[in-house]
């Protein structure tokens, strides 16, 4: 017996199981290439956030180091992953009233997290006058893979030596400073020259 010619077909069972194994392919591929895309651009989003911070800090501190001062004779002290020094910080008064000059001791150096072993960059303000507890503490960059710091000054003849990873003049403060930060794969590099720096002093020879 045949069907009559108005009879209607639906789908069988193989078919709607191809065409649901087709639905989830294009389904997977799609929503993979959302995800990548997605992804990408929290990359993007935080390598732009933190190569802003990273460049913010080393610009505030080669301000820093152009207004560094030395009163007692051994105010800098420049190590390889530590920097101390005493500074003049301008800070403004509130309604755009002058700033006020303020002297500040102002360190970095790096600290370790225990709990997730990464490695930070930290600076630490505190008051010159001994024995004051007025400190704050600002972890700035986080995390890093490397802080390095190096120092030069000009001989009596007015070269500038060879830099050194530390600084032992006890007296002045170092003509220049060469700062390397590297966040992740990226290296960021900051030269700075005090313009106060040291430089030794050429000596005639007795007699003349």
């Amino acid at each position: 017996m045949t069907r009559g010619s108005g009879a209607q077909h639906g789908f069988t069972l193989i078919e709607l199981l191809v065409s649901l194994t087709i639905f989830s392919v294009i389904a997977v591929a799609v929503y993979s290439v959302f995800a990548a895309g997605v992804g990408a651009w929290r990359k993007a989003q935080e390598f732009s956030s933190t190569y802003q911070t990273a460049r913010l800090v080393l610009d505030d501190l080669a301000q820093e180091l152009t207004n560094a001062v030395n009163i007692s004779g051994t105010d800098f002290v420049g190590e390889p992953q530590r920097l101390s020094l005493l500074t003049v910080r301008q800070r403004p008064y509130a309604q755009g009233r002058p700033a006020d000059p303020k002297i500040m001791r102002v360190t970095y150096e790096v600290r370790r997290d225990r709990a997730s072993a990464t490695y930070s960059l930290a600076r630490v303000e505190a008051s010159p006058v001994a024995g004051s507890q007025e400190e704050e503490t600002e972890l700035v960059v986080s995390p890093i893979s490397k802080w390095e710091l190096l120092y030069t000054h000009r001989d009596d003849s007015g070269q500038i030596v060879p830099w050194k990873d530390a600084w032992r003049v006890s007296d002045a403060v170092p003509l220049g400073v060469k700062i390397t930060l590297v966040v992740g794969e990226t290296r960021f590099t900051k030269l700075v020259f005090i313009p106060h720096g040291f430089q030794e002093k050429a000596t005639k020879p007795k007699g003349q």
